[in-house]
C-alpha cells in the first residue's frame, strides 16, 4: 500500500465514521444501551451515567474498510495464516468486549464477564493467534545487536502474557473522556506508517483503519461525552496494537510505543499488591488506574487526558526511536 491510498482510506474511514456515529449513537439510545457508573469510582463521574457505550462497534466497519482495501488496492486474492491470526485475534477481542457491554445491560451494573472469565478468553485468543501465525512469527525475540533475549516456549509464555496485558491494559486507560482515544493516536499512527515503510500484511493495515477509528471518535467522545467506547472498542484497539507489534517484528519498540497503556495497568497492579499486602490498610495512589489518582487530586479530565496526550507522545517518539535501530 503506498502512502497515497493509505492516507485516501484514513481520509474515507474518518468521513464515513463521522456520517454514521450519530446514526449509532441514537440507535444505543434507542435500545437503552448505557454507561452504568460504578459507585466507587469518582464522583464527578456520576454525571456520566447514561451515557450511550459500545462506540467500539464503528470499529466492525473500519476492520472491514481495511480488508477492502487490502484485498483491492493491494490486489491480494487471499488472507495468509499471519493474516487469518489477525483477524481472528481482533475478532475474538472484539466479540469478548461486547458480549462484556451486554453483559453489564442484562445485570443492570458496572460488572460484566467476570475477571476469570475474561482471562480465558484472552489467553486462549492469544494462543490461538501464536498457533495459526506460525511460522510467520518465529518464536525468537533478538535485540537489535542481534543477540537472542527469548526463544522456544519461554518467547510464547512472555509473549503471551503481554498480547494479554497489552490487551486489558488498553482497556483500563479507557476512563476518562477521550483518554484513550486520544493516547492511542499517535502509537497507531506510528504503526500505520511502519508498514507502509516494512509490509506486514493485513496486521499492518488494522493500525490506519484504528487511527481513524480514534479520529471520528473523539469528535463525540470529547469532554463531555456523547457516546463511549466500552469494552468493545477498548479491547478490539488493543488487539490490533499487539497482532501488530508481532506481526512486524516491534515487539520490544511496541513496548515503548504503548508505555502509557503499560503504565495504567502497572498503576493497577501496584496499587492491589500493596494494598492486600498491608492488609486493606495502604494505597500507593488515591485510586487506581493512575489517571484517576490525578482526578482525586483535584485535575480536570480536560487537563489529565491533554497531560496523559504529551506523555504518550514522548513513549511514541522514545518508541519509533527504537524502531530505527533494528
Amino acid at each position: 500500500m503506498t502512502a497515497r491510498s493509505a492516507m485516501l482510506m484514513v481520509l474515507v474511514l474518518v468521513l464515513v465514521d463521522l456520517a454514521l456515529f450519530p446514526l449509532l449513537i441514537a440507535w444505543l439510545r434507542r435500545i437503552r444501551f448505557m454507561q452504568l457508573i460504578r459507585d466507587e469510582g469518582p464522583a464527578s463521574h456520576k454525571s456520566k451515567a447514561g451515557t450511550p457505550t459500545a462506540g467500539g462497534l464503528m470499529l466492525v466497519l473500519n476492520i472491514a474498510g481495511a480488508v477492502a482495501a487490502y484485498f483491492l488496492v493491494m490486489g491480494r486474492t487471499g488472507l495468509t495464516r499471519l493474516d487469518v491470526a489477525a483477524v481472528v485475534f481482533v475478532g475474538v477481542s472484539f466479540v469478548s468486549g461486547f458480549l462484556d457491554d451486554w453483559t453489564k445491560e442484562v445485570k443492570h451494573r458496572n460488572d460484566g464477564l467476570r475477571g476469570y472469565q475474561k482471562l480465558l478468553i484472552q489467553t486462549a485468543a492469544a494462543g490461538l493467534f501464536f498457533y495459526l501465525a506460525y511460522p510467520s512469527i518465529v518464536p525468537t525475540l533478538y535485540l537489535a545487536s542481534g543477540v537472542v533475549l527469548l526463544g522456544g516456549w519461554a518467547f510464547y509464555v512472555v509473549a503471551m502474557l503481554y498480547a494479554v496485558g497489552m490487551v486489558n491494559a488498553f482497556n483500563l486507560t479507557d476512563g476518562l473522556d477521550g483518554l484513550l482515544a486520544k493516547t492511542s493516536l499517535p502509537a497507531f499512527v506510528v504503526a500505520g506508517v511502519a508498514s507502509l515503510l516494512h509490509p506486514s500484511g493485513l496486521a499492518g493495515i488494522l493500525p490506519l483503519a484504528a487511527a481513524a477509528f480514534a479520529i471520528s471518535f473523539l469528535w463525540f467522545n470529547g469532554t463531555k461525552a456523547s457516546v463511549f467506547m466500552g469494552d468493545t472498542g477498548s479491547l478490539t484497539l488493543g488487539s490490533i496494537f499487539v497482532v501488530w507489534a508481532f506481526a512486524s517484528g516491534n515487539q520490544l519498540s511496541s513496548i515503548l510505543l504503548g508505555g502509557l497503556f503499560l503504565g495504567e495497568a502497572v498503576s493497577v497492579m501496584i496499587q492491589v499488591l500493596v494494598f492486600k499486602a498491608s492488609g486493606r490498610r495502604t494505597r500507593v495512589f488515591l485510586m487506581a488506574p493512575i489517571h484517576h489518582h490525578f482526578e482525586k487530586l483535584g485535575w480536570t479530565e480536560p487537563k489529565i487526558v491533554d497531560r496523559f496526550f504529551i506523555v504518550s507522545i514522548l513513549f511514541v517518539i522514545a518508541g519509533a526511536l527504537t524502531m530505527t535501530w533494528r
